[in-house]
């Protein structure tokens, strides 16, 4: 009896001893989720009412979507971008986006360095050996200039249609390619004359350019320049005839509106709020197409200005089918086809 008694003495003292170890031992606090702070690299001026001011409002659009504290720097030039991500990540941004593939040699420099930083990268084809920290934003450029090509086809008199680039780079290749393939699809006798003027943002240069495709006959141009575009409203506006004009990013209607007819419009908030959710979600890196239609990241601007009611719903069917895949834009950034 008095063994019985003990035993249960001495197991009521455990069992005391152990609720009161385990009270007193201290709690595992649960683990935090990482705080995100996002900043942005732009080459140029975020008023330029082009590239660099699309990717400011994206900018912004991500920060009020994920309650993020973002930063920016403008004007940077490509020896300073590897110094200002730096800047940014020892301040405590762990998500930088550079906005334009120039800047990308200065992030694949460093991002082996910051593994707990992602990178957000603009590409024009998916990398052979990604980085497991980057994103890579695919531009898909060429698909737009195919619809503006088709457009072109349509609406030339003359039958010579002009394209004006900065570099002979691979985006611009497939540009003028997809030009090239609009214009046979549709069995059209256009011809393309494309030049280089060596600079996106030269409008002396490309007033030039501009000037000697018209002294050619060429009644349609396609831009694929950015502040180069101030040179060629003042070329068409003051040509001895009807010169008209496409071009890209944003609505520049206002500028030229006797001339303009439509733009491939671009909506970085679109992709880039798509990969930022998925880097709040844990996934570091991947890859995405900026995609071709309504409501997407990429779109023509309708209705079409100074064309037909004929002219604009074909376009806009073009457009559509593209959209869908019923037309399969070909990509081709290598070589410029003849």
């Amino acid at each position: 009896m008095k063994r019985k008694i003990l035993v249960t003495v001495l197991l009521i003292a455990l069992v005391g001893l152990g609720v009161f170890t385990n009270s007193c031992a201290p709690k595992e606090k649960p683990e935090e989720k990482p705080k995100f702070k996002m900043a942005a690299i732009f080459p140029g001026s975020i008023q330029d009412a082009d590239y660099n001011t699309i990717g400011f409002v994206a900018l912004q659009d991500v920060g009020k979507e994920y309650d993020l504290e973002t930063a920016y720097s403008e004007k940077v030039a490509v020896p300073d971008a590897e110094r200002v991500m730096k800047e940014y990540i020892n301040e405590g941004y762990n998500i930088i986006w550079v906005h334009g593939a120039q800047f990308n040699g200065a992030a694949n420099k460093i991002g082996d360095d910051y593994p707990d930083v992602t990178f957000i990268l603009e590409v024009d084809a998916k990398p052979e050996n990604p980085k497991p920290n980057f994103w890579y934003m695919d531009r898909n450029f060429y698909t737009g200039f195919y619809v503006l090509g088709a457009l072109a086809a349509l609406k030339t008199e003359t039958g010579k249609i002009g394209y004006i680039g900065g570099l002979e780079l691979p985006f611009t290749r497939g540009e003028i390619n997809a030009v090239k393939q609009a214009i046979r699809d549709l069995g059209s006798n256009a011809e393309l004359q494309y030049i280089y003027v060596g600079d996106f943002n030269d409008p002396v240069k490309t007033r030039q350019a501009a000037e000697g495709l018209i002294s050619k006959g060429v009644d349609v141009i396609l831009s694929s320049v950015n502040l180069g575009n101030y040179g060629l409203y003042n070329a068409v506006k003051e040509a001895d005839r009807k010169v008209y004009i496409t071009t890209k990013y944003t609505d520049k209607k206002v500028h030229a509106p006797d001339n303009y007819l439509t733009s491939d419009l671009f909506n970085f908030s679109v992709p880039l709020k798509e990969i930022v959710g998925k880097i709040l979600n844990g996934e570091k890196g991947g890859f995405i197409e900026l995609k071709y239609g309504k409501g997407q990241a990429r779109y023509a601007q309708f209705p079409i200005s100074n064309v037909s009611e004929e002219i604009n719903a074909k376009v806009q069917q073009i457009a559509d089918d593209v959209e869908s895949g019923k037309i399969k834009v070909i990509k081709n950034l290598e070589t410029i086809e003849p």
